[in-house]
């Protein structure tokens, strides 16, 4: 062969045509769920393994176990795309109740394109040298973390990849036309975050980054890099919102200038209705497509049905070369090509299958636990916990509370109506043990919250909250809660009230009966006297009150304290006591606590005690009769019972008679009664 005809073969190689129009896409499907699509905005709303492409915080709403597969049916008339198409199979578990992660298999994420060229030879002959370009994304996975139980985050990773099956000619030296096969491939870990937030009963909002990261491991060389896939980082957000049990709204938008907006209809308990419209800047007309599709739910398994459509399905089926090499395609998912669909998705939960209907929203613990008065959350509430039904019939809901170590088993509330689709408020109480009074110092535990409304065995949704209980010592500073450190019971005291009371005991003899109490209290305070000192520290640390039994060990105290032993001593031998509870208006720092006890002589014989009415106080006892009561300041306690009766008498008139303390709100009188 000459060396101008070889010139002239190797010029004819490079005259290429290339056929202007694609075949299309052979398979192609927006996201994997039939729910979202029918919606046309599922950002806020997403509740199982579609979360991944969605918004991967919606994987939180998944139940424990649950399997989801999809499926689309193709209503194109061409060949290559029409029918029935696989599209994915995934999974998704709960664990550790605020945990979810999720996988997905999904053959139909998958598009393919072939641009045909020809060469032309010498003798006229064309033959086909066809590009074809494969783009897909088979696996995803996630992972989705509930941070309270109103707001989840989540991310996802989908694996991508980019397939160029590419033929050239080839000359040998013979001339001989051959054909040549060129492979390459690029693939890359797409990562997005979301986050979901309710914020309101009716509301749902969420945002996801899609694309946020981008992990390459291979790509095209760069003379094949205009075949690539079109990575673009955006952010969507939606929003979420249900007015009533029976109808719900649902709008997104995205940084790309396209959005979705929806509506879905509760027909019955287990049928629901859905329709949505997608529009964006993408589009001509600007909306671009509608949806619609039904749901429908048999006890724990759903199946879900929807048709997307497209308006201008030319502009979808007659791009060129030029157009598809400039435009490029954006997701695999959802794209330019997209064809009209039918689309099928199964939802079976397993493991905790039963149905749930309440939903905790919110725990509000109101007070701090102080272990000297634990009893009262016994019958007081301790918070309350707001509680939605999620469900489309009445409920009865139950609140039940725990804290390991410090409970022997959960309380549970009555159970109250909540109508579908409204929250209620429920207070709980707790029933703490006896290892609550040996906390030495504030601690903060993790208390378990759960509310049942199933007839099953199970709870409906779990919560915590942090519950601080205060050390042994420590006190709220209210006089109510100041009797709890009242002990007449403990062994030390009645050994020491024995022992006085022994001692004495021919003195007492020779008493009248009606003083008999009035006398003990006096040889009690005494012997009392010389045995404690007290320590001036009025109310400057009154978060913290001794036991009796400390202030007896001590031999001292605050007044507090003071007052809280002898009433203590008082009681273990069945004389009732009171305490004055003193906070001066506009001089919170001058606050003081002496106290009362009863001498049980009647109002009638009240002389007996004193022939001053100002040094006893007429009021009902226990058992509602009229008796003088008398006051005792503790805190002059060194100088014994005379004139600690005298001091306390004469702060009882002024602060009560005088000042009308009592009657303006800033004098309190506080019975000990009996444990």
């Amino acid at each position: 062969m000459t060396t101008s005809r070889k010139i002239n073969i190797l010029r004819l190689v490079l005259i290429l045509l290339i056929v202007i129009s694609l075949p299309g896409v052979v398979v192609s499907q927006h996201l994997s769920s039939s729910r979202g699509t029918s919606l046309g905005a599922f950002t806020a709303s997403v509740n199982d393994v579609s979360g991944l492409d969605w918004n991967p915080a919606g994987l939180v709403n998944v139940r424990d176990w649950e399997l989801t597969a999809s499926n689309s049916f193709f209503t194109r008339k061409s060949e290559s795309s029409k029918g029935y198409s696989f599209q994915t199979f995934g999974g998704s578990k709960k664990f550790l109740d605020y945990h979810v992660i999720g996988v997905r298999y999904s053959p139909g994420f998958s598009l393919e394109f072939i641009v045909p060229t020809t060469f032309q030879s010498v003798g006229g002959q064309r033959i086909a040298f066809d590009k074809r370009v494969t783009y897909r994304e088979l696996y995803a996975l996630g992972y989705a973390y509930q941070i309270t139980p109103t707001v989840a985050i989540g991310a996802s990773a989908r694996f991508r990849e980019e397939l160029i099956n590419d033929t050239q000619p080839l000359f040998d030296q013979d001339t001989v036309l051959r054909v040549r096969t060129f492979d390459y491939n690029a693939n890359s870990w797409n990562i997005d975050f979301g986050i979901q937030w309710s914020p309101d009963p009716g509301w749902n909002m969420g945002i996801v980054a899609k694309n946020l990261f981008k992990m390459s491991e291979t790509e095209f060389p760069a003379e094949l890099q205009s075949y690539a896939l079109r990575t673009i980082k955006s952010v969507r957000i939606g929003a979420s919102y249900k007015p009533s049990s029976v109808v719900s709204f649902s709008l997104d938008l995205d940084s790309q200038r396209q959005g979705g907006f929806g509506m879905e209809w509760n027909i019955t308990r287990s049928f629901q209705f859905r329709q949505g419209t997608f529009f964006g800047r993408q589009y001509t007309p600007f909306v671009g497509a509608f949806s619609t599709g039904f749901g429908w739910k048999f006890e724990s398994t759903r199946l879900d049905l929807s048709y997307l459509h497209f308006f201008n399905r030319t502009a979808r089926t007659g791009t060129t070369v030029e157009n598809f090499v400039s435009d490029g395609v954006k997701d695999i998912a959802f794209n330019q090509f997209t064809q009209n669909q039918v689309m099928l998705t199964l939802s079976v939960p397993l493991g905790r299958t039963k149905e749930v209907l309440a939903k905790i929203e919110n725990v509000d613990i109101s007070t701090e636990v102080f272990p000297s008065s634990y009893q009262i959350h016994a019958y007081n509430p301790l918070g309350k916990v707001r509680v939605r039904n999620i469900s489309q019939k009445p409920i009865e809901a139950r609140v039940s509370f725990f804290v390991d170590q410090y409970m022997d088993a959960p309380t549970e509330t009555k159970p109250y109506y909540v109508e579908p689709g409204s929250s209620i408020d429920v207070p709980f109480t707790a029933i703490f043990n006896d290892a609550i009074k040996f906390v030495p110092n504030m601690v903060l535990r993790a208390a378990e919250v759960f509310v049942k409304a199933s007839p099953t065995e199970g709870y409906d949704d779990k919560s915590q909250a942090k519950l601080i209980i205060r050390g042994r010592n420590d006190w709220d500073g209210n006089a109510l809660s100041l009797r709890y450190f009242v002990t007449p019971d403990d062994p030390d005291l009645l050994r020491f009230t024995r022992t006085v009371m022994s001692q004495n005991k021919d003195s007492l003899v020779r008493t009248s009966r009606q003083l008999e109490k009035f006398r003990s209290a006096a040889l009690l305070f005494n012997e009392f006297s010389s045995r404690l000192t007290y320590v001036n520290d009025p109310r400057n640390s009154k978060d913290r009150v001794q036991f009796p039994s400390e202030t007896m060990a001590l031999r001292g105290g605050d007044c507090d304290d003071m007052a809280v032993c002898f009433s203590s001593l008082l009681s273990s031998i069945g004389i009732a006591t009171a305490f004055v509870d003193v906070v001066p208006p506009d001089r919170s720092h001058d606050a003081h606590i002496f106290m009362l006890f009863d001498t049980g002589v009647p109002a009638t014989q009240a002389n007996l005690v004193s022939d001053n009415p100002k040094r006893y106080i007429i009021r009902k006892n226990e058992r509602g009769e009229e008796t003088a009561w008398v006051p005792l300041e503790t805190t002059v306690i060194t100088d014994g019972f005379p004139k600690a009766w005298e001091v306390g008498a004469k702060e009882y008139f002024n602060h009560v008679e005088v000042e009308l303390g009592v009657v303006r709100g800033w004098v309190r009188l506080v019975d000990v009664l009996p444990r």
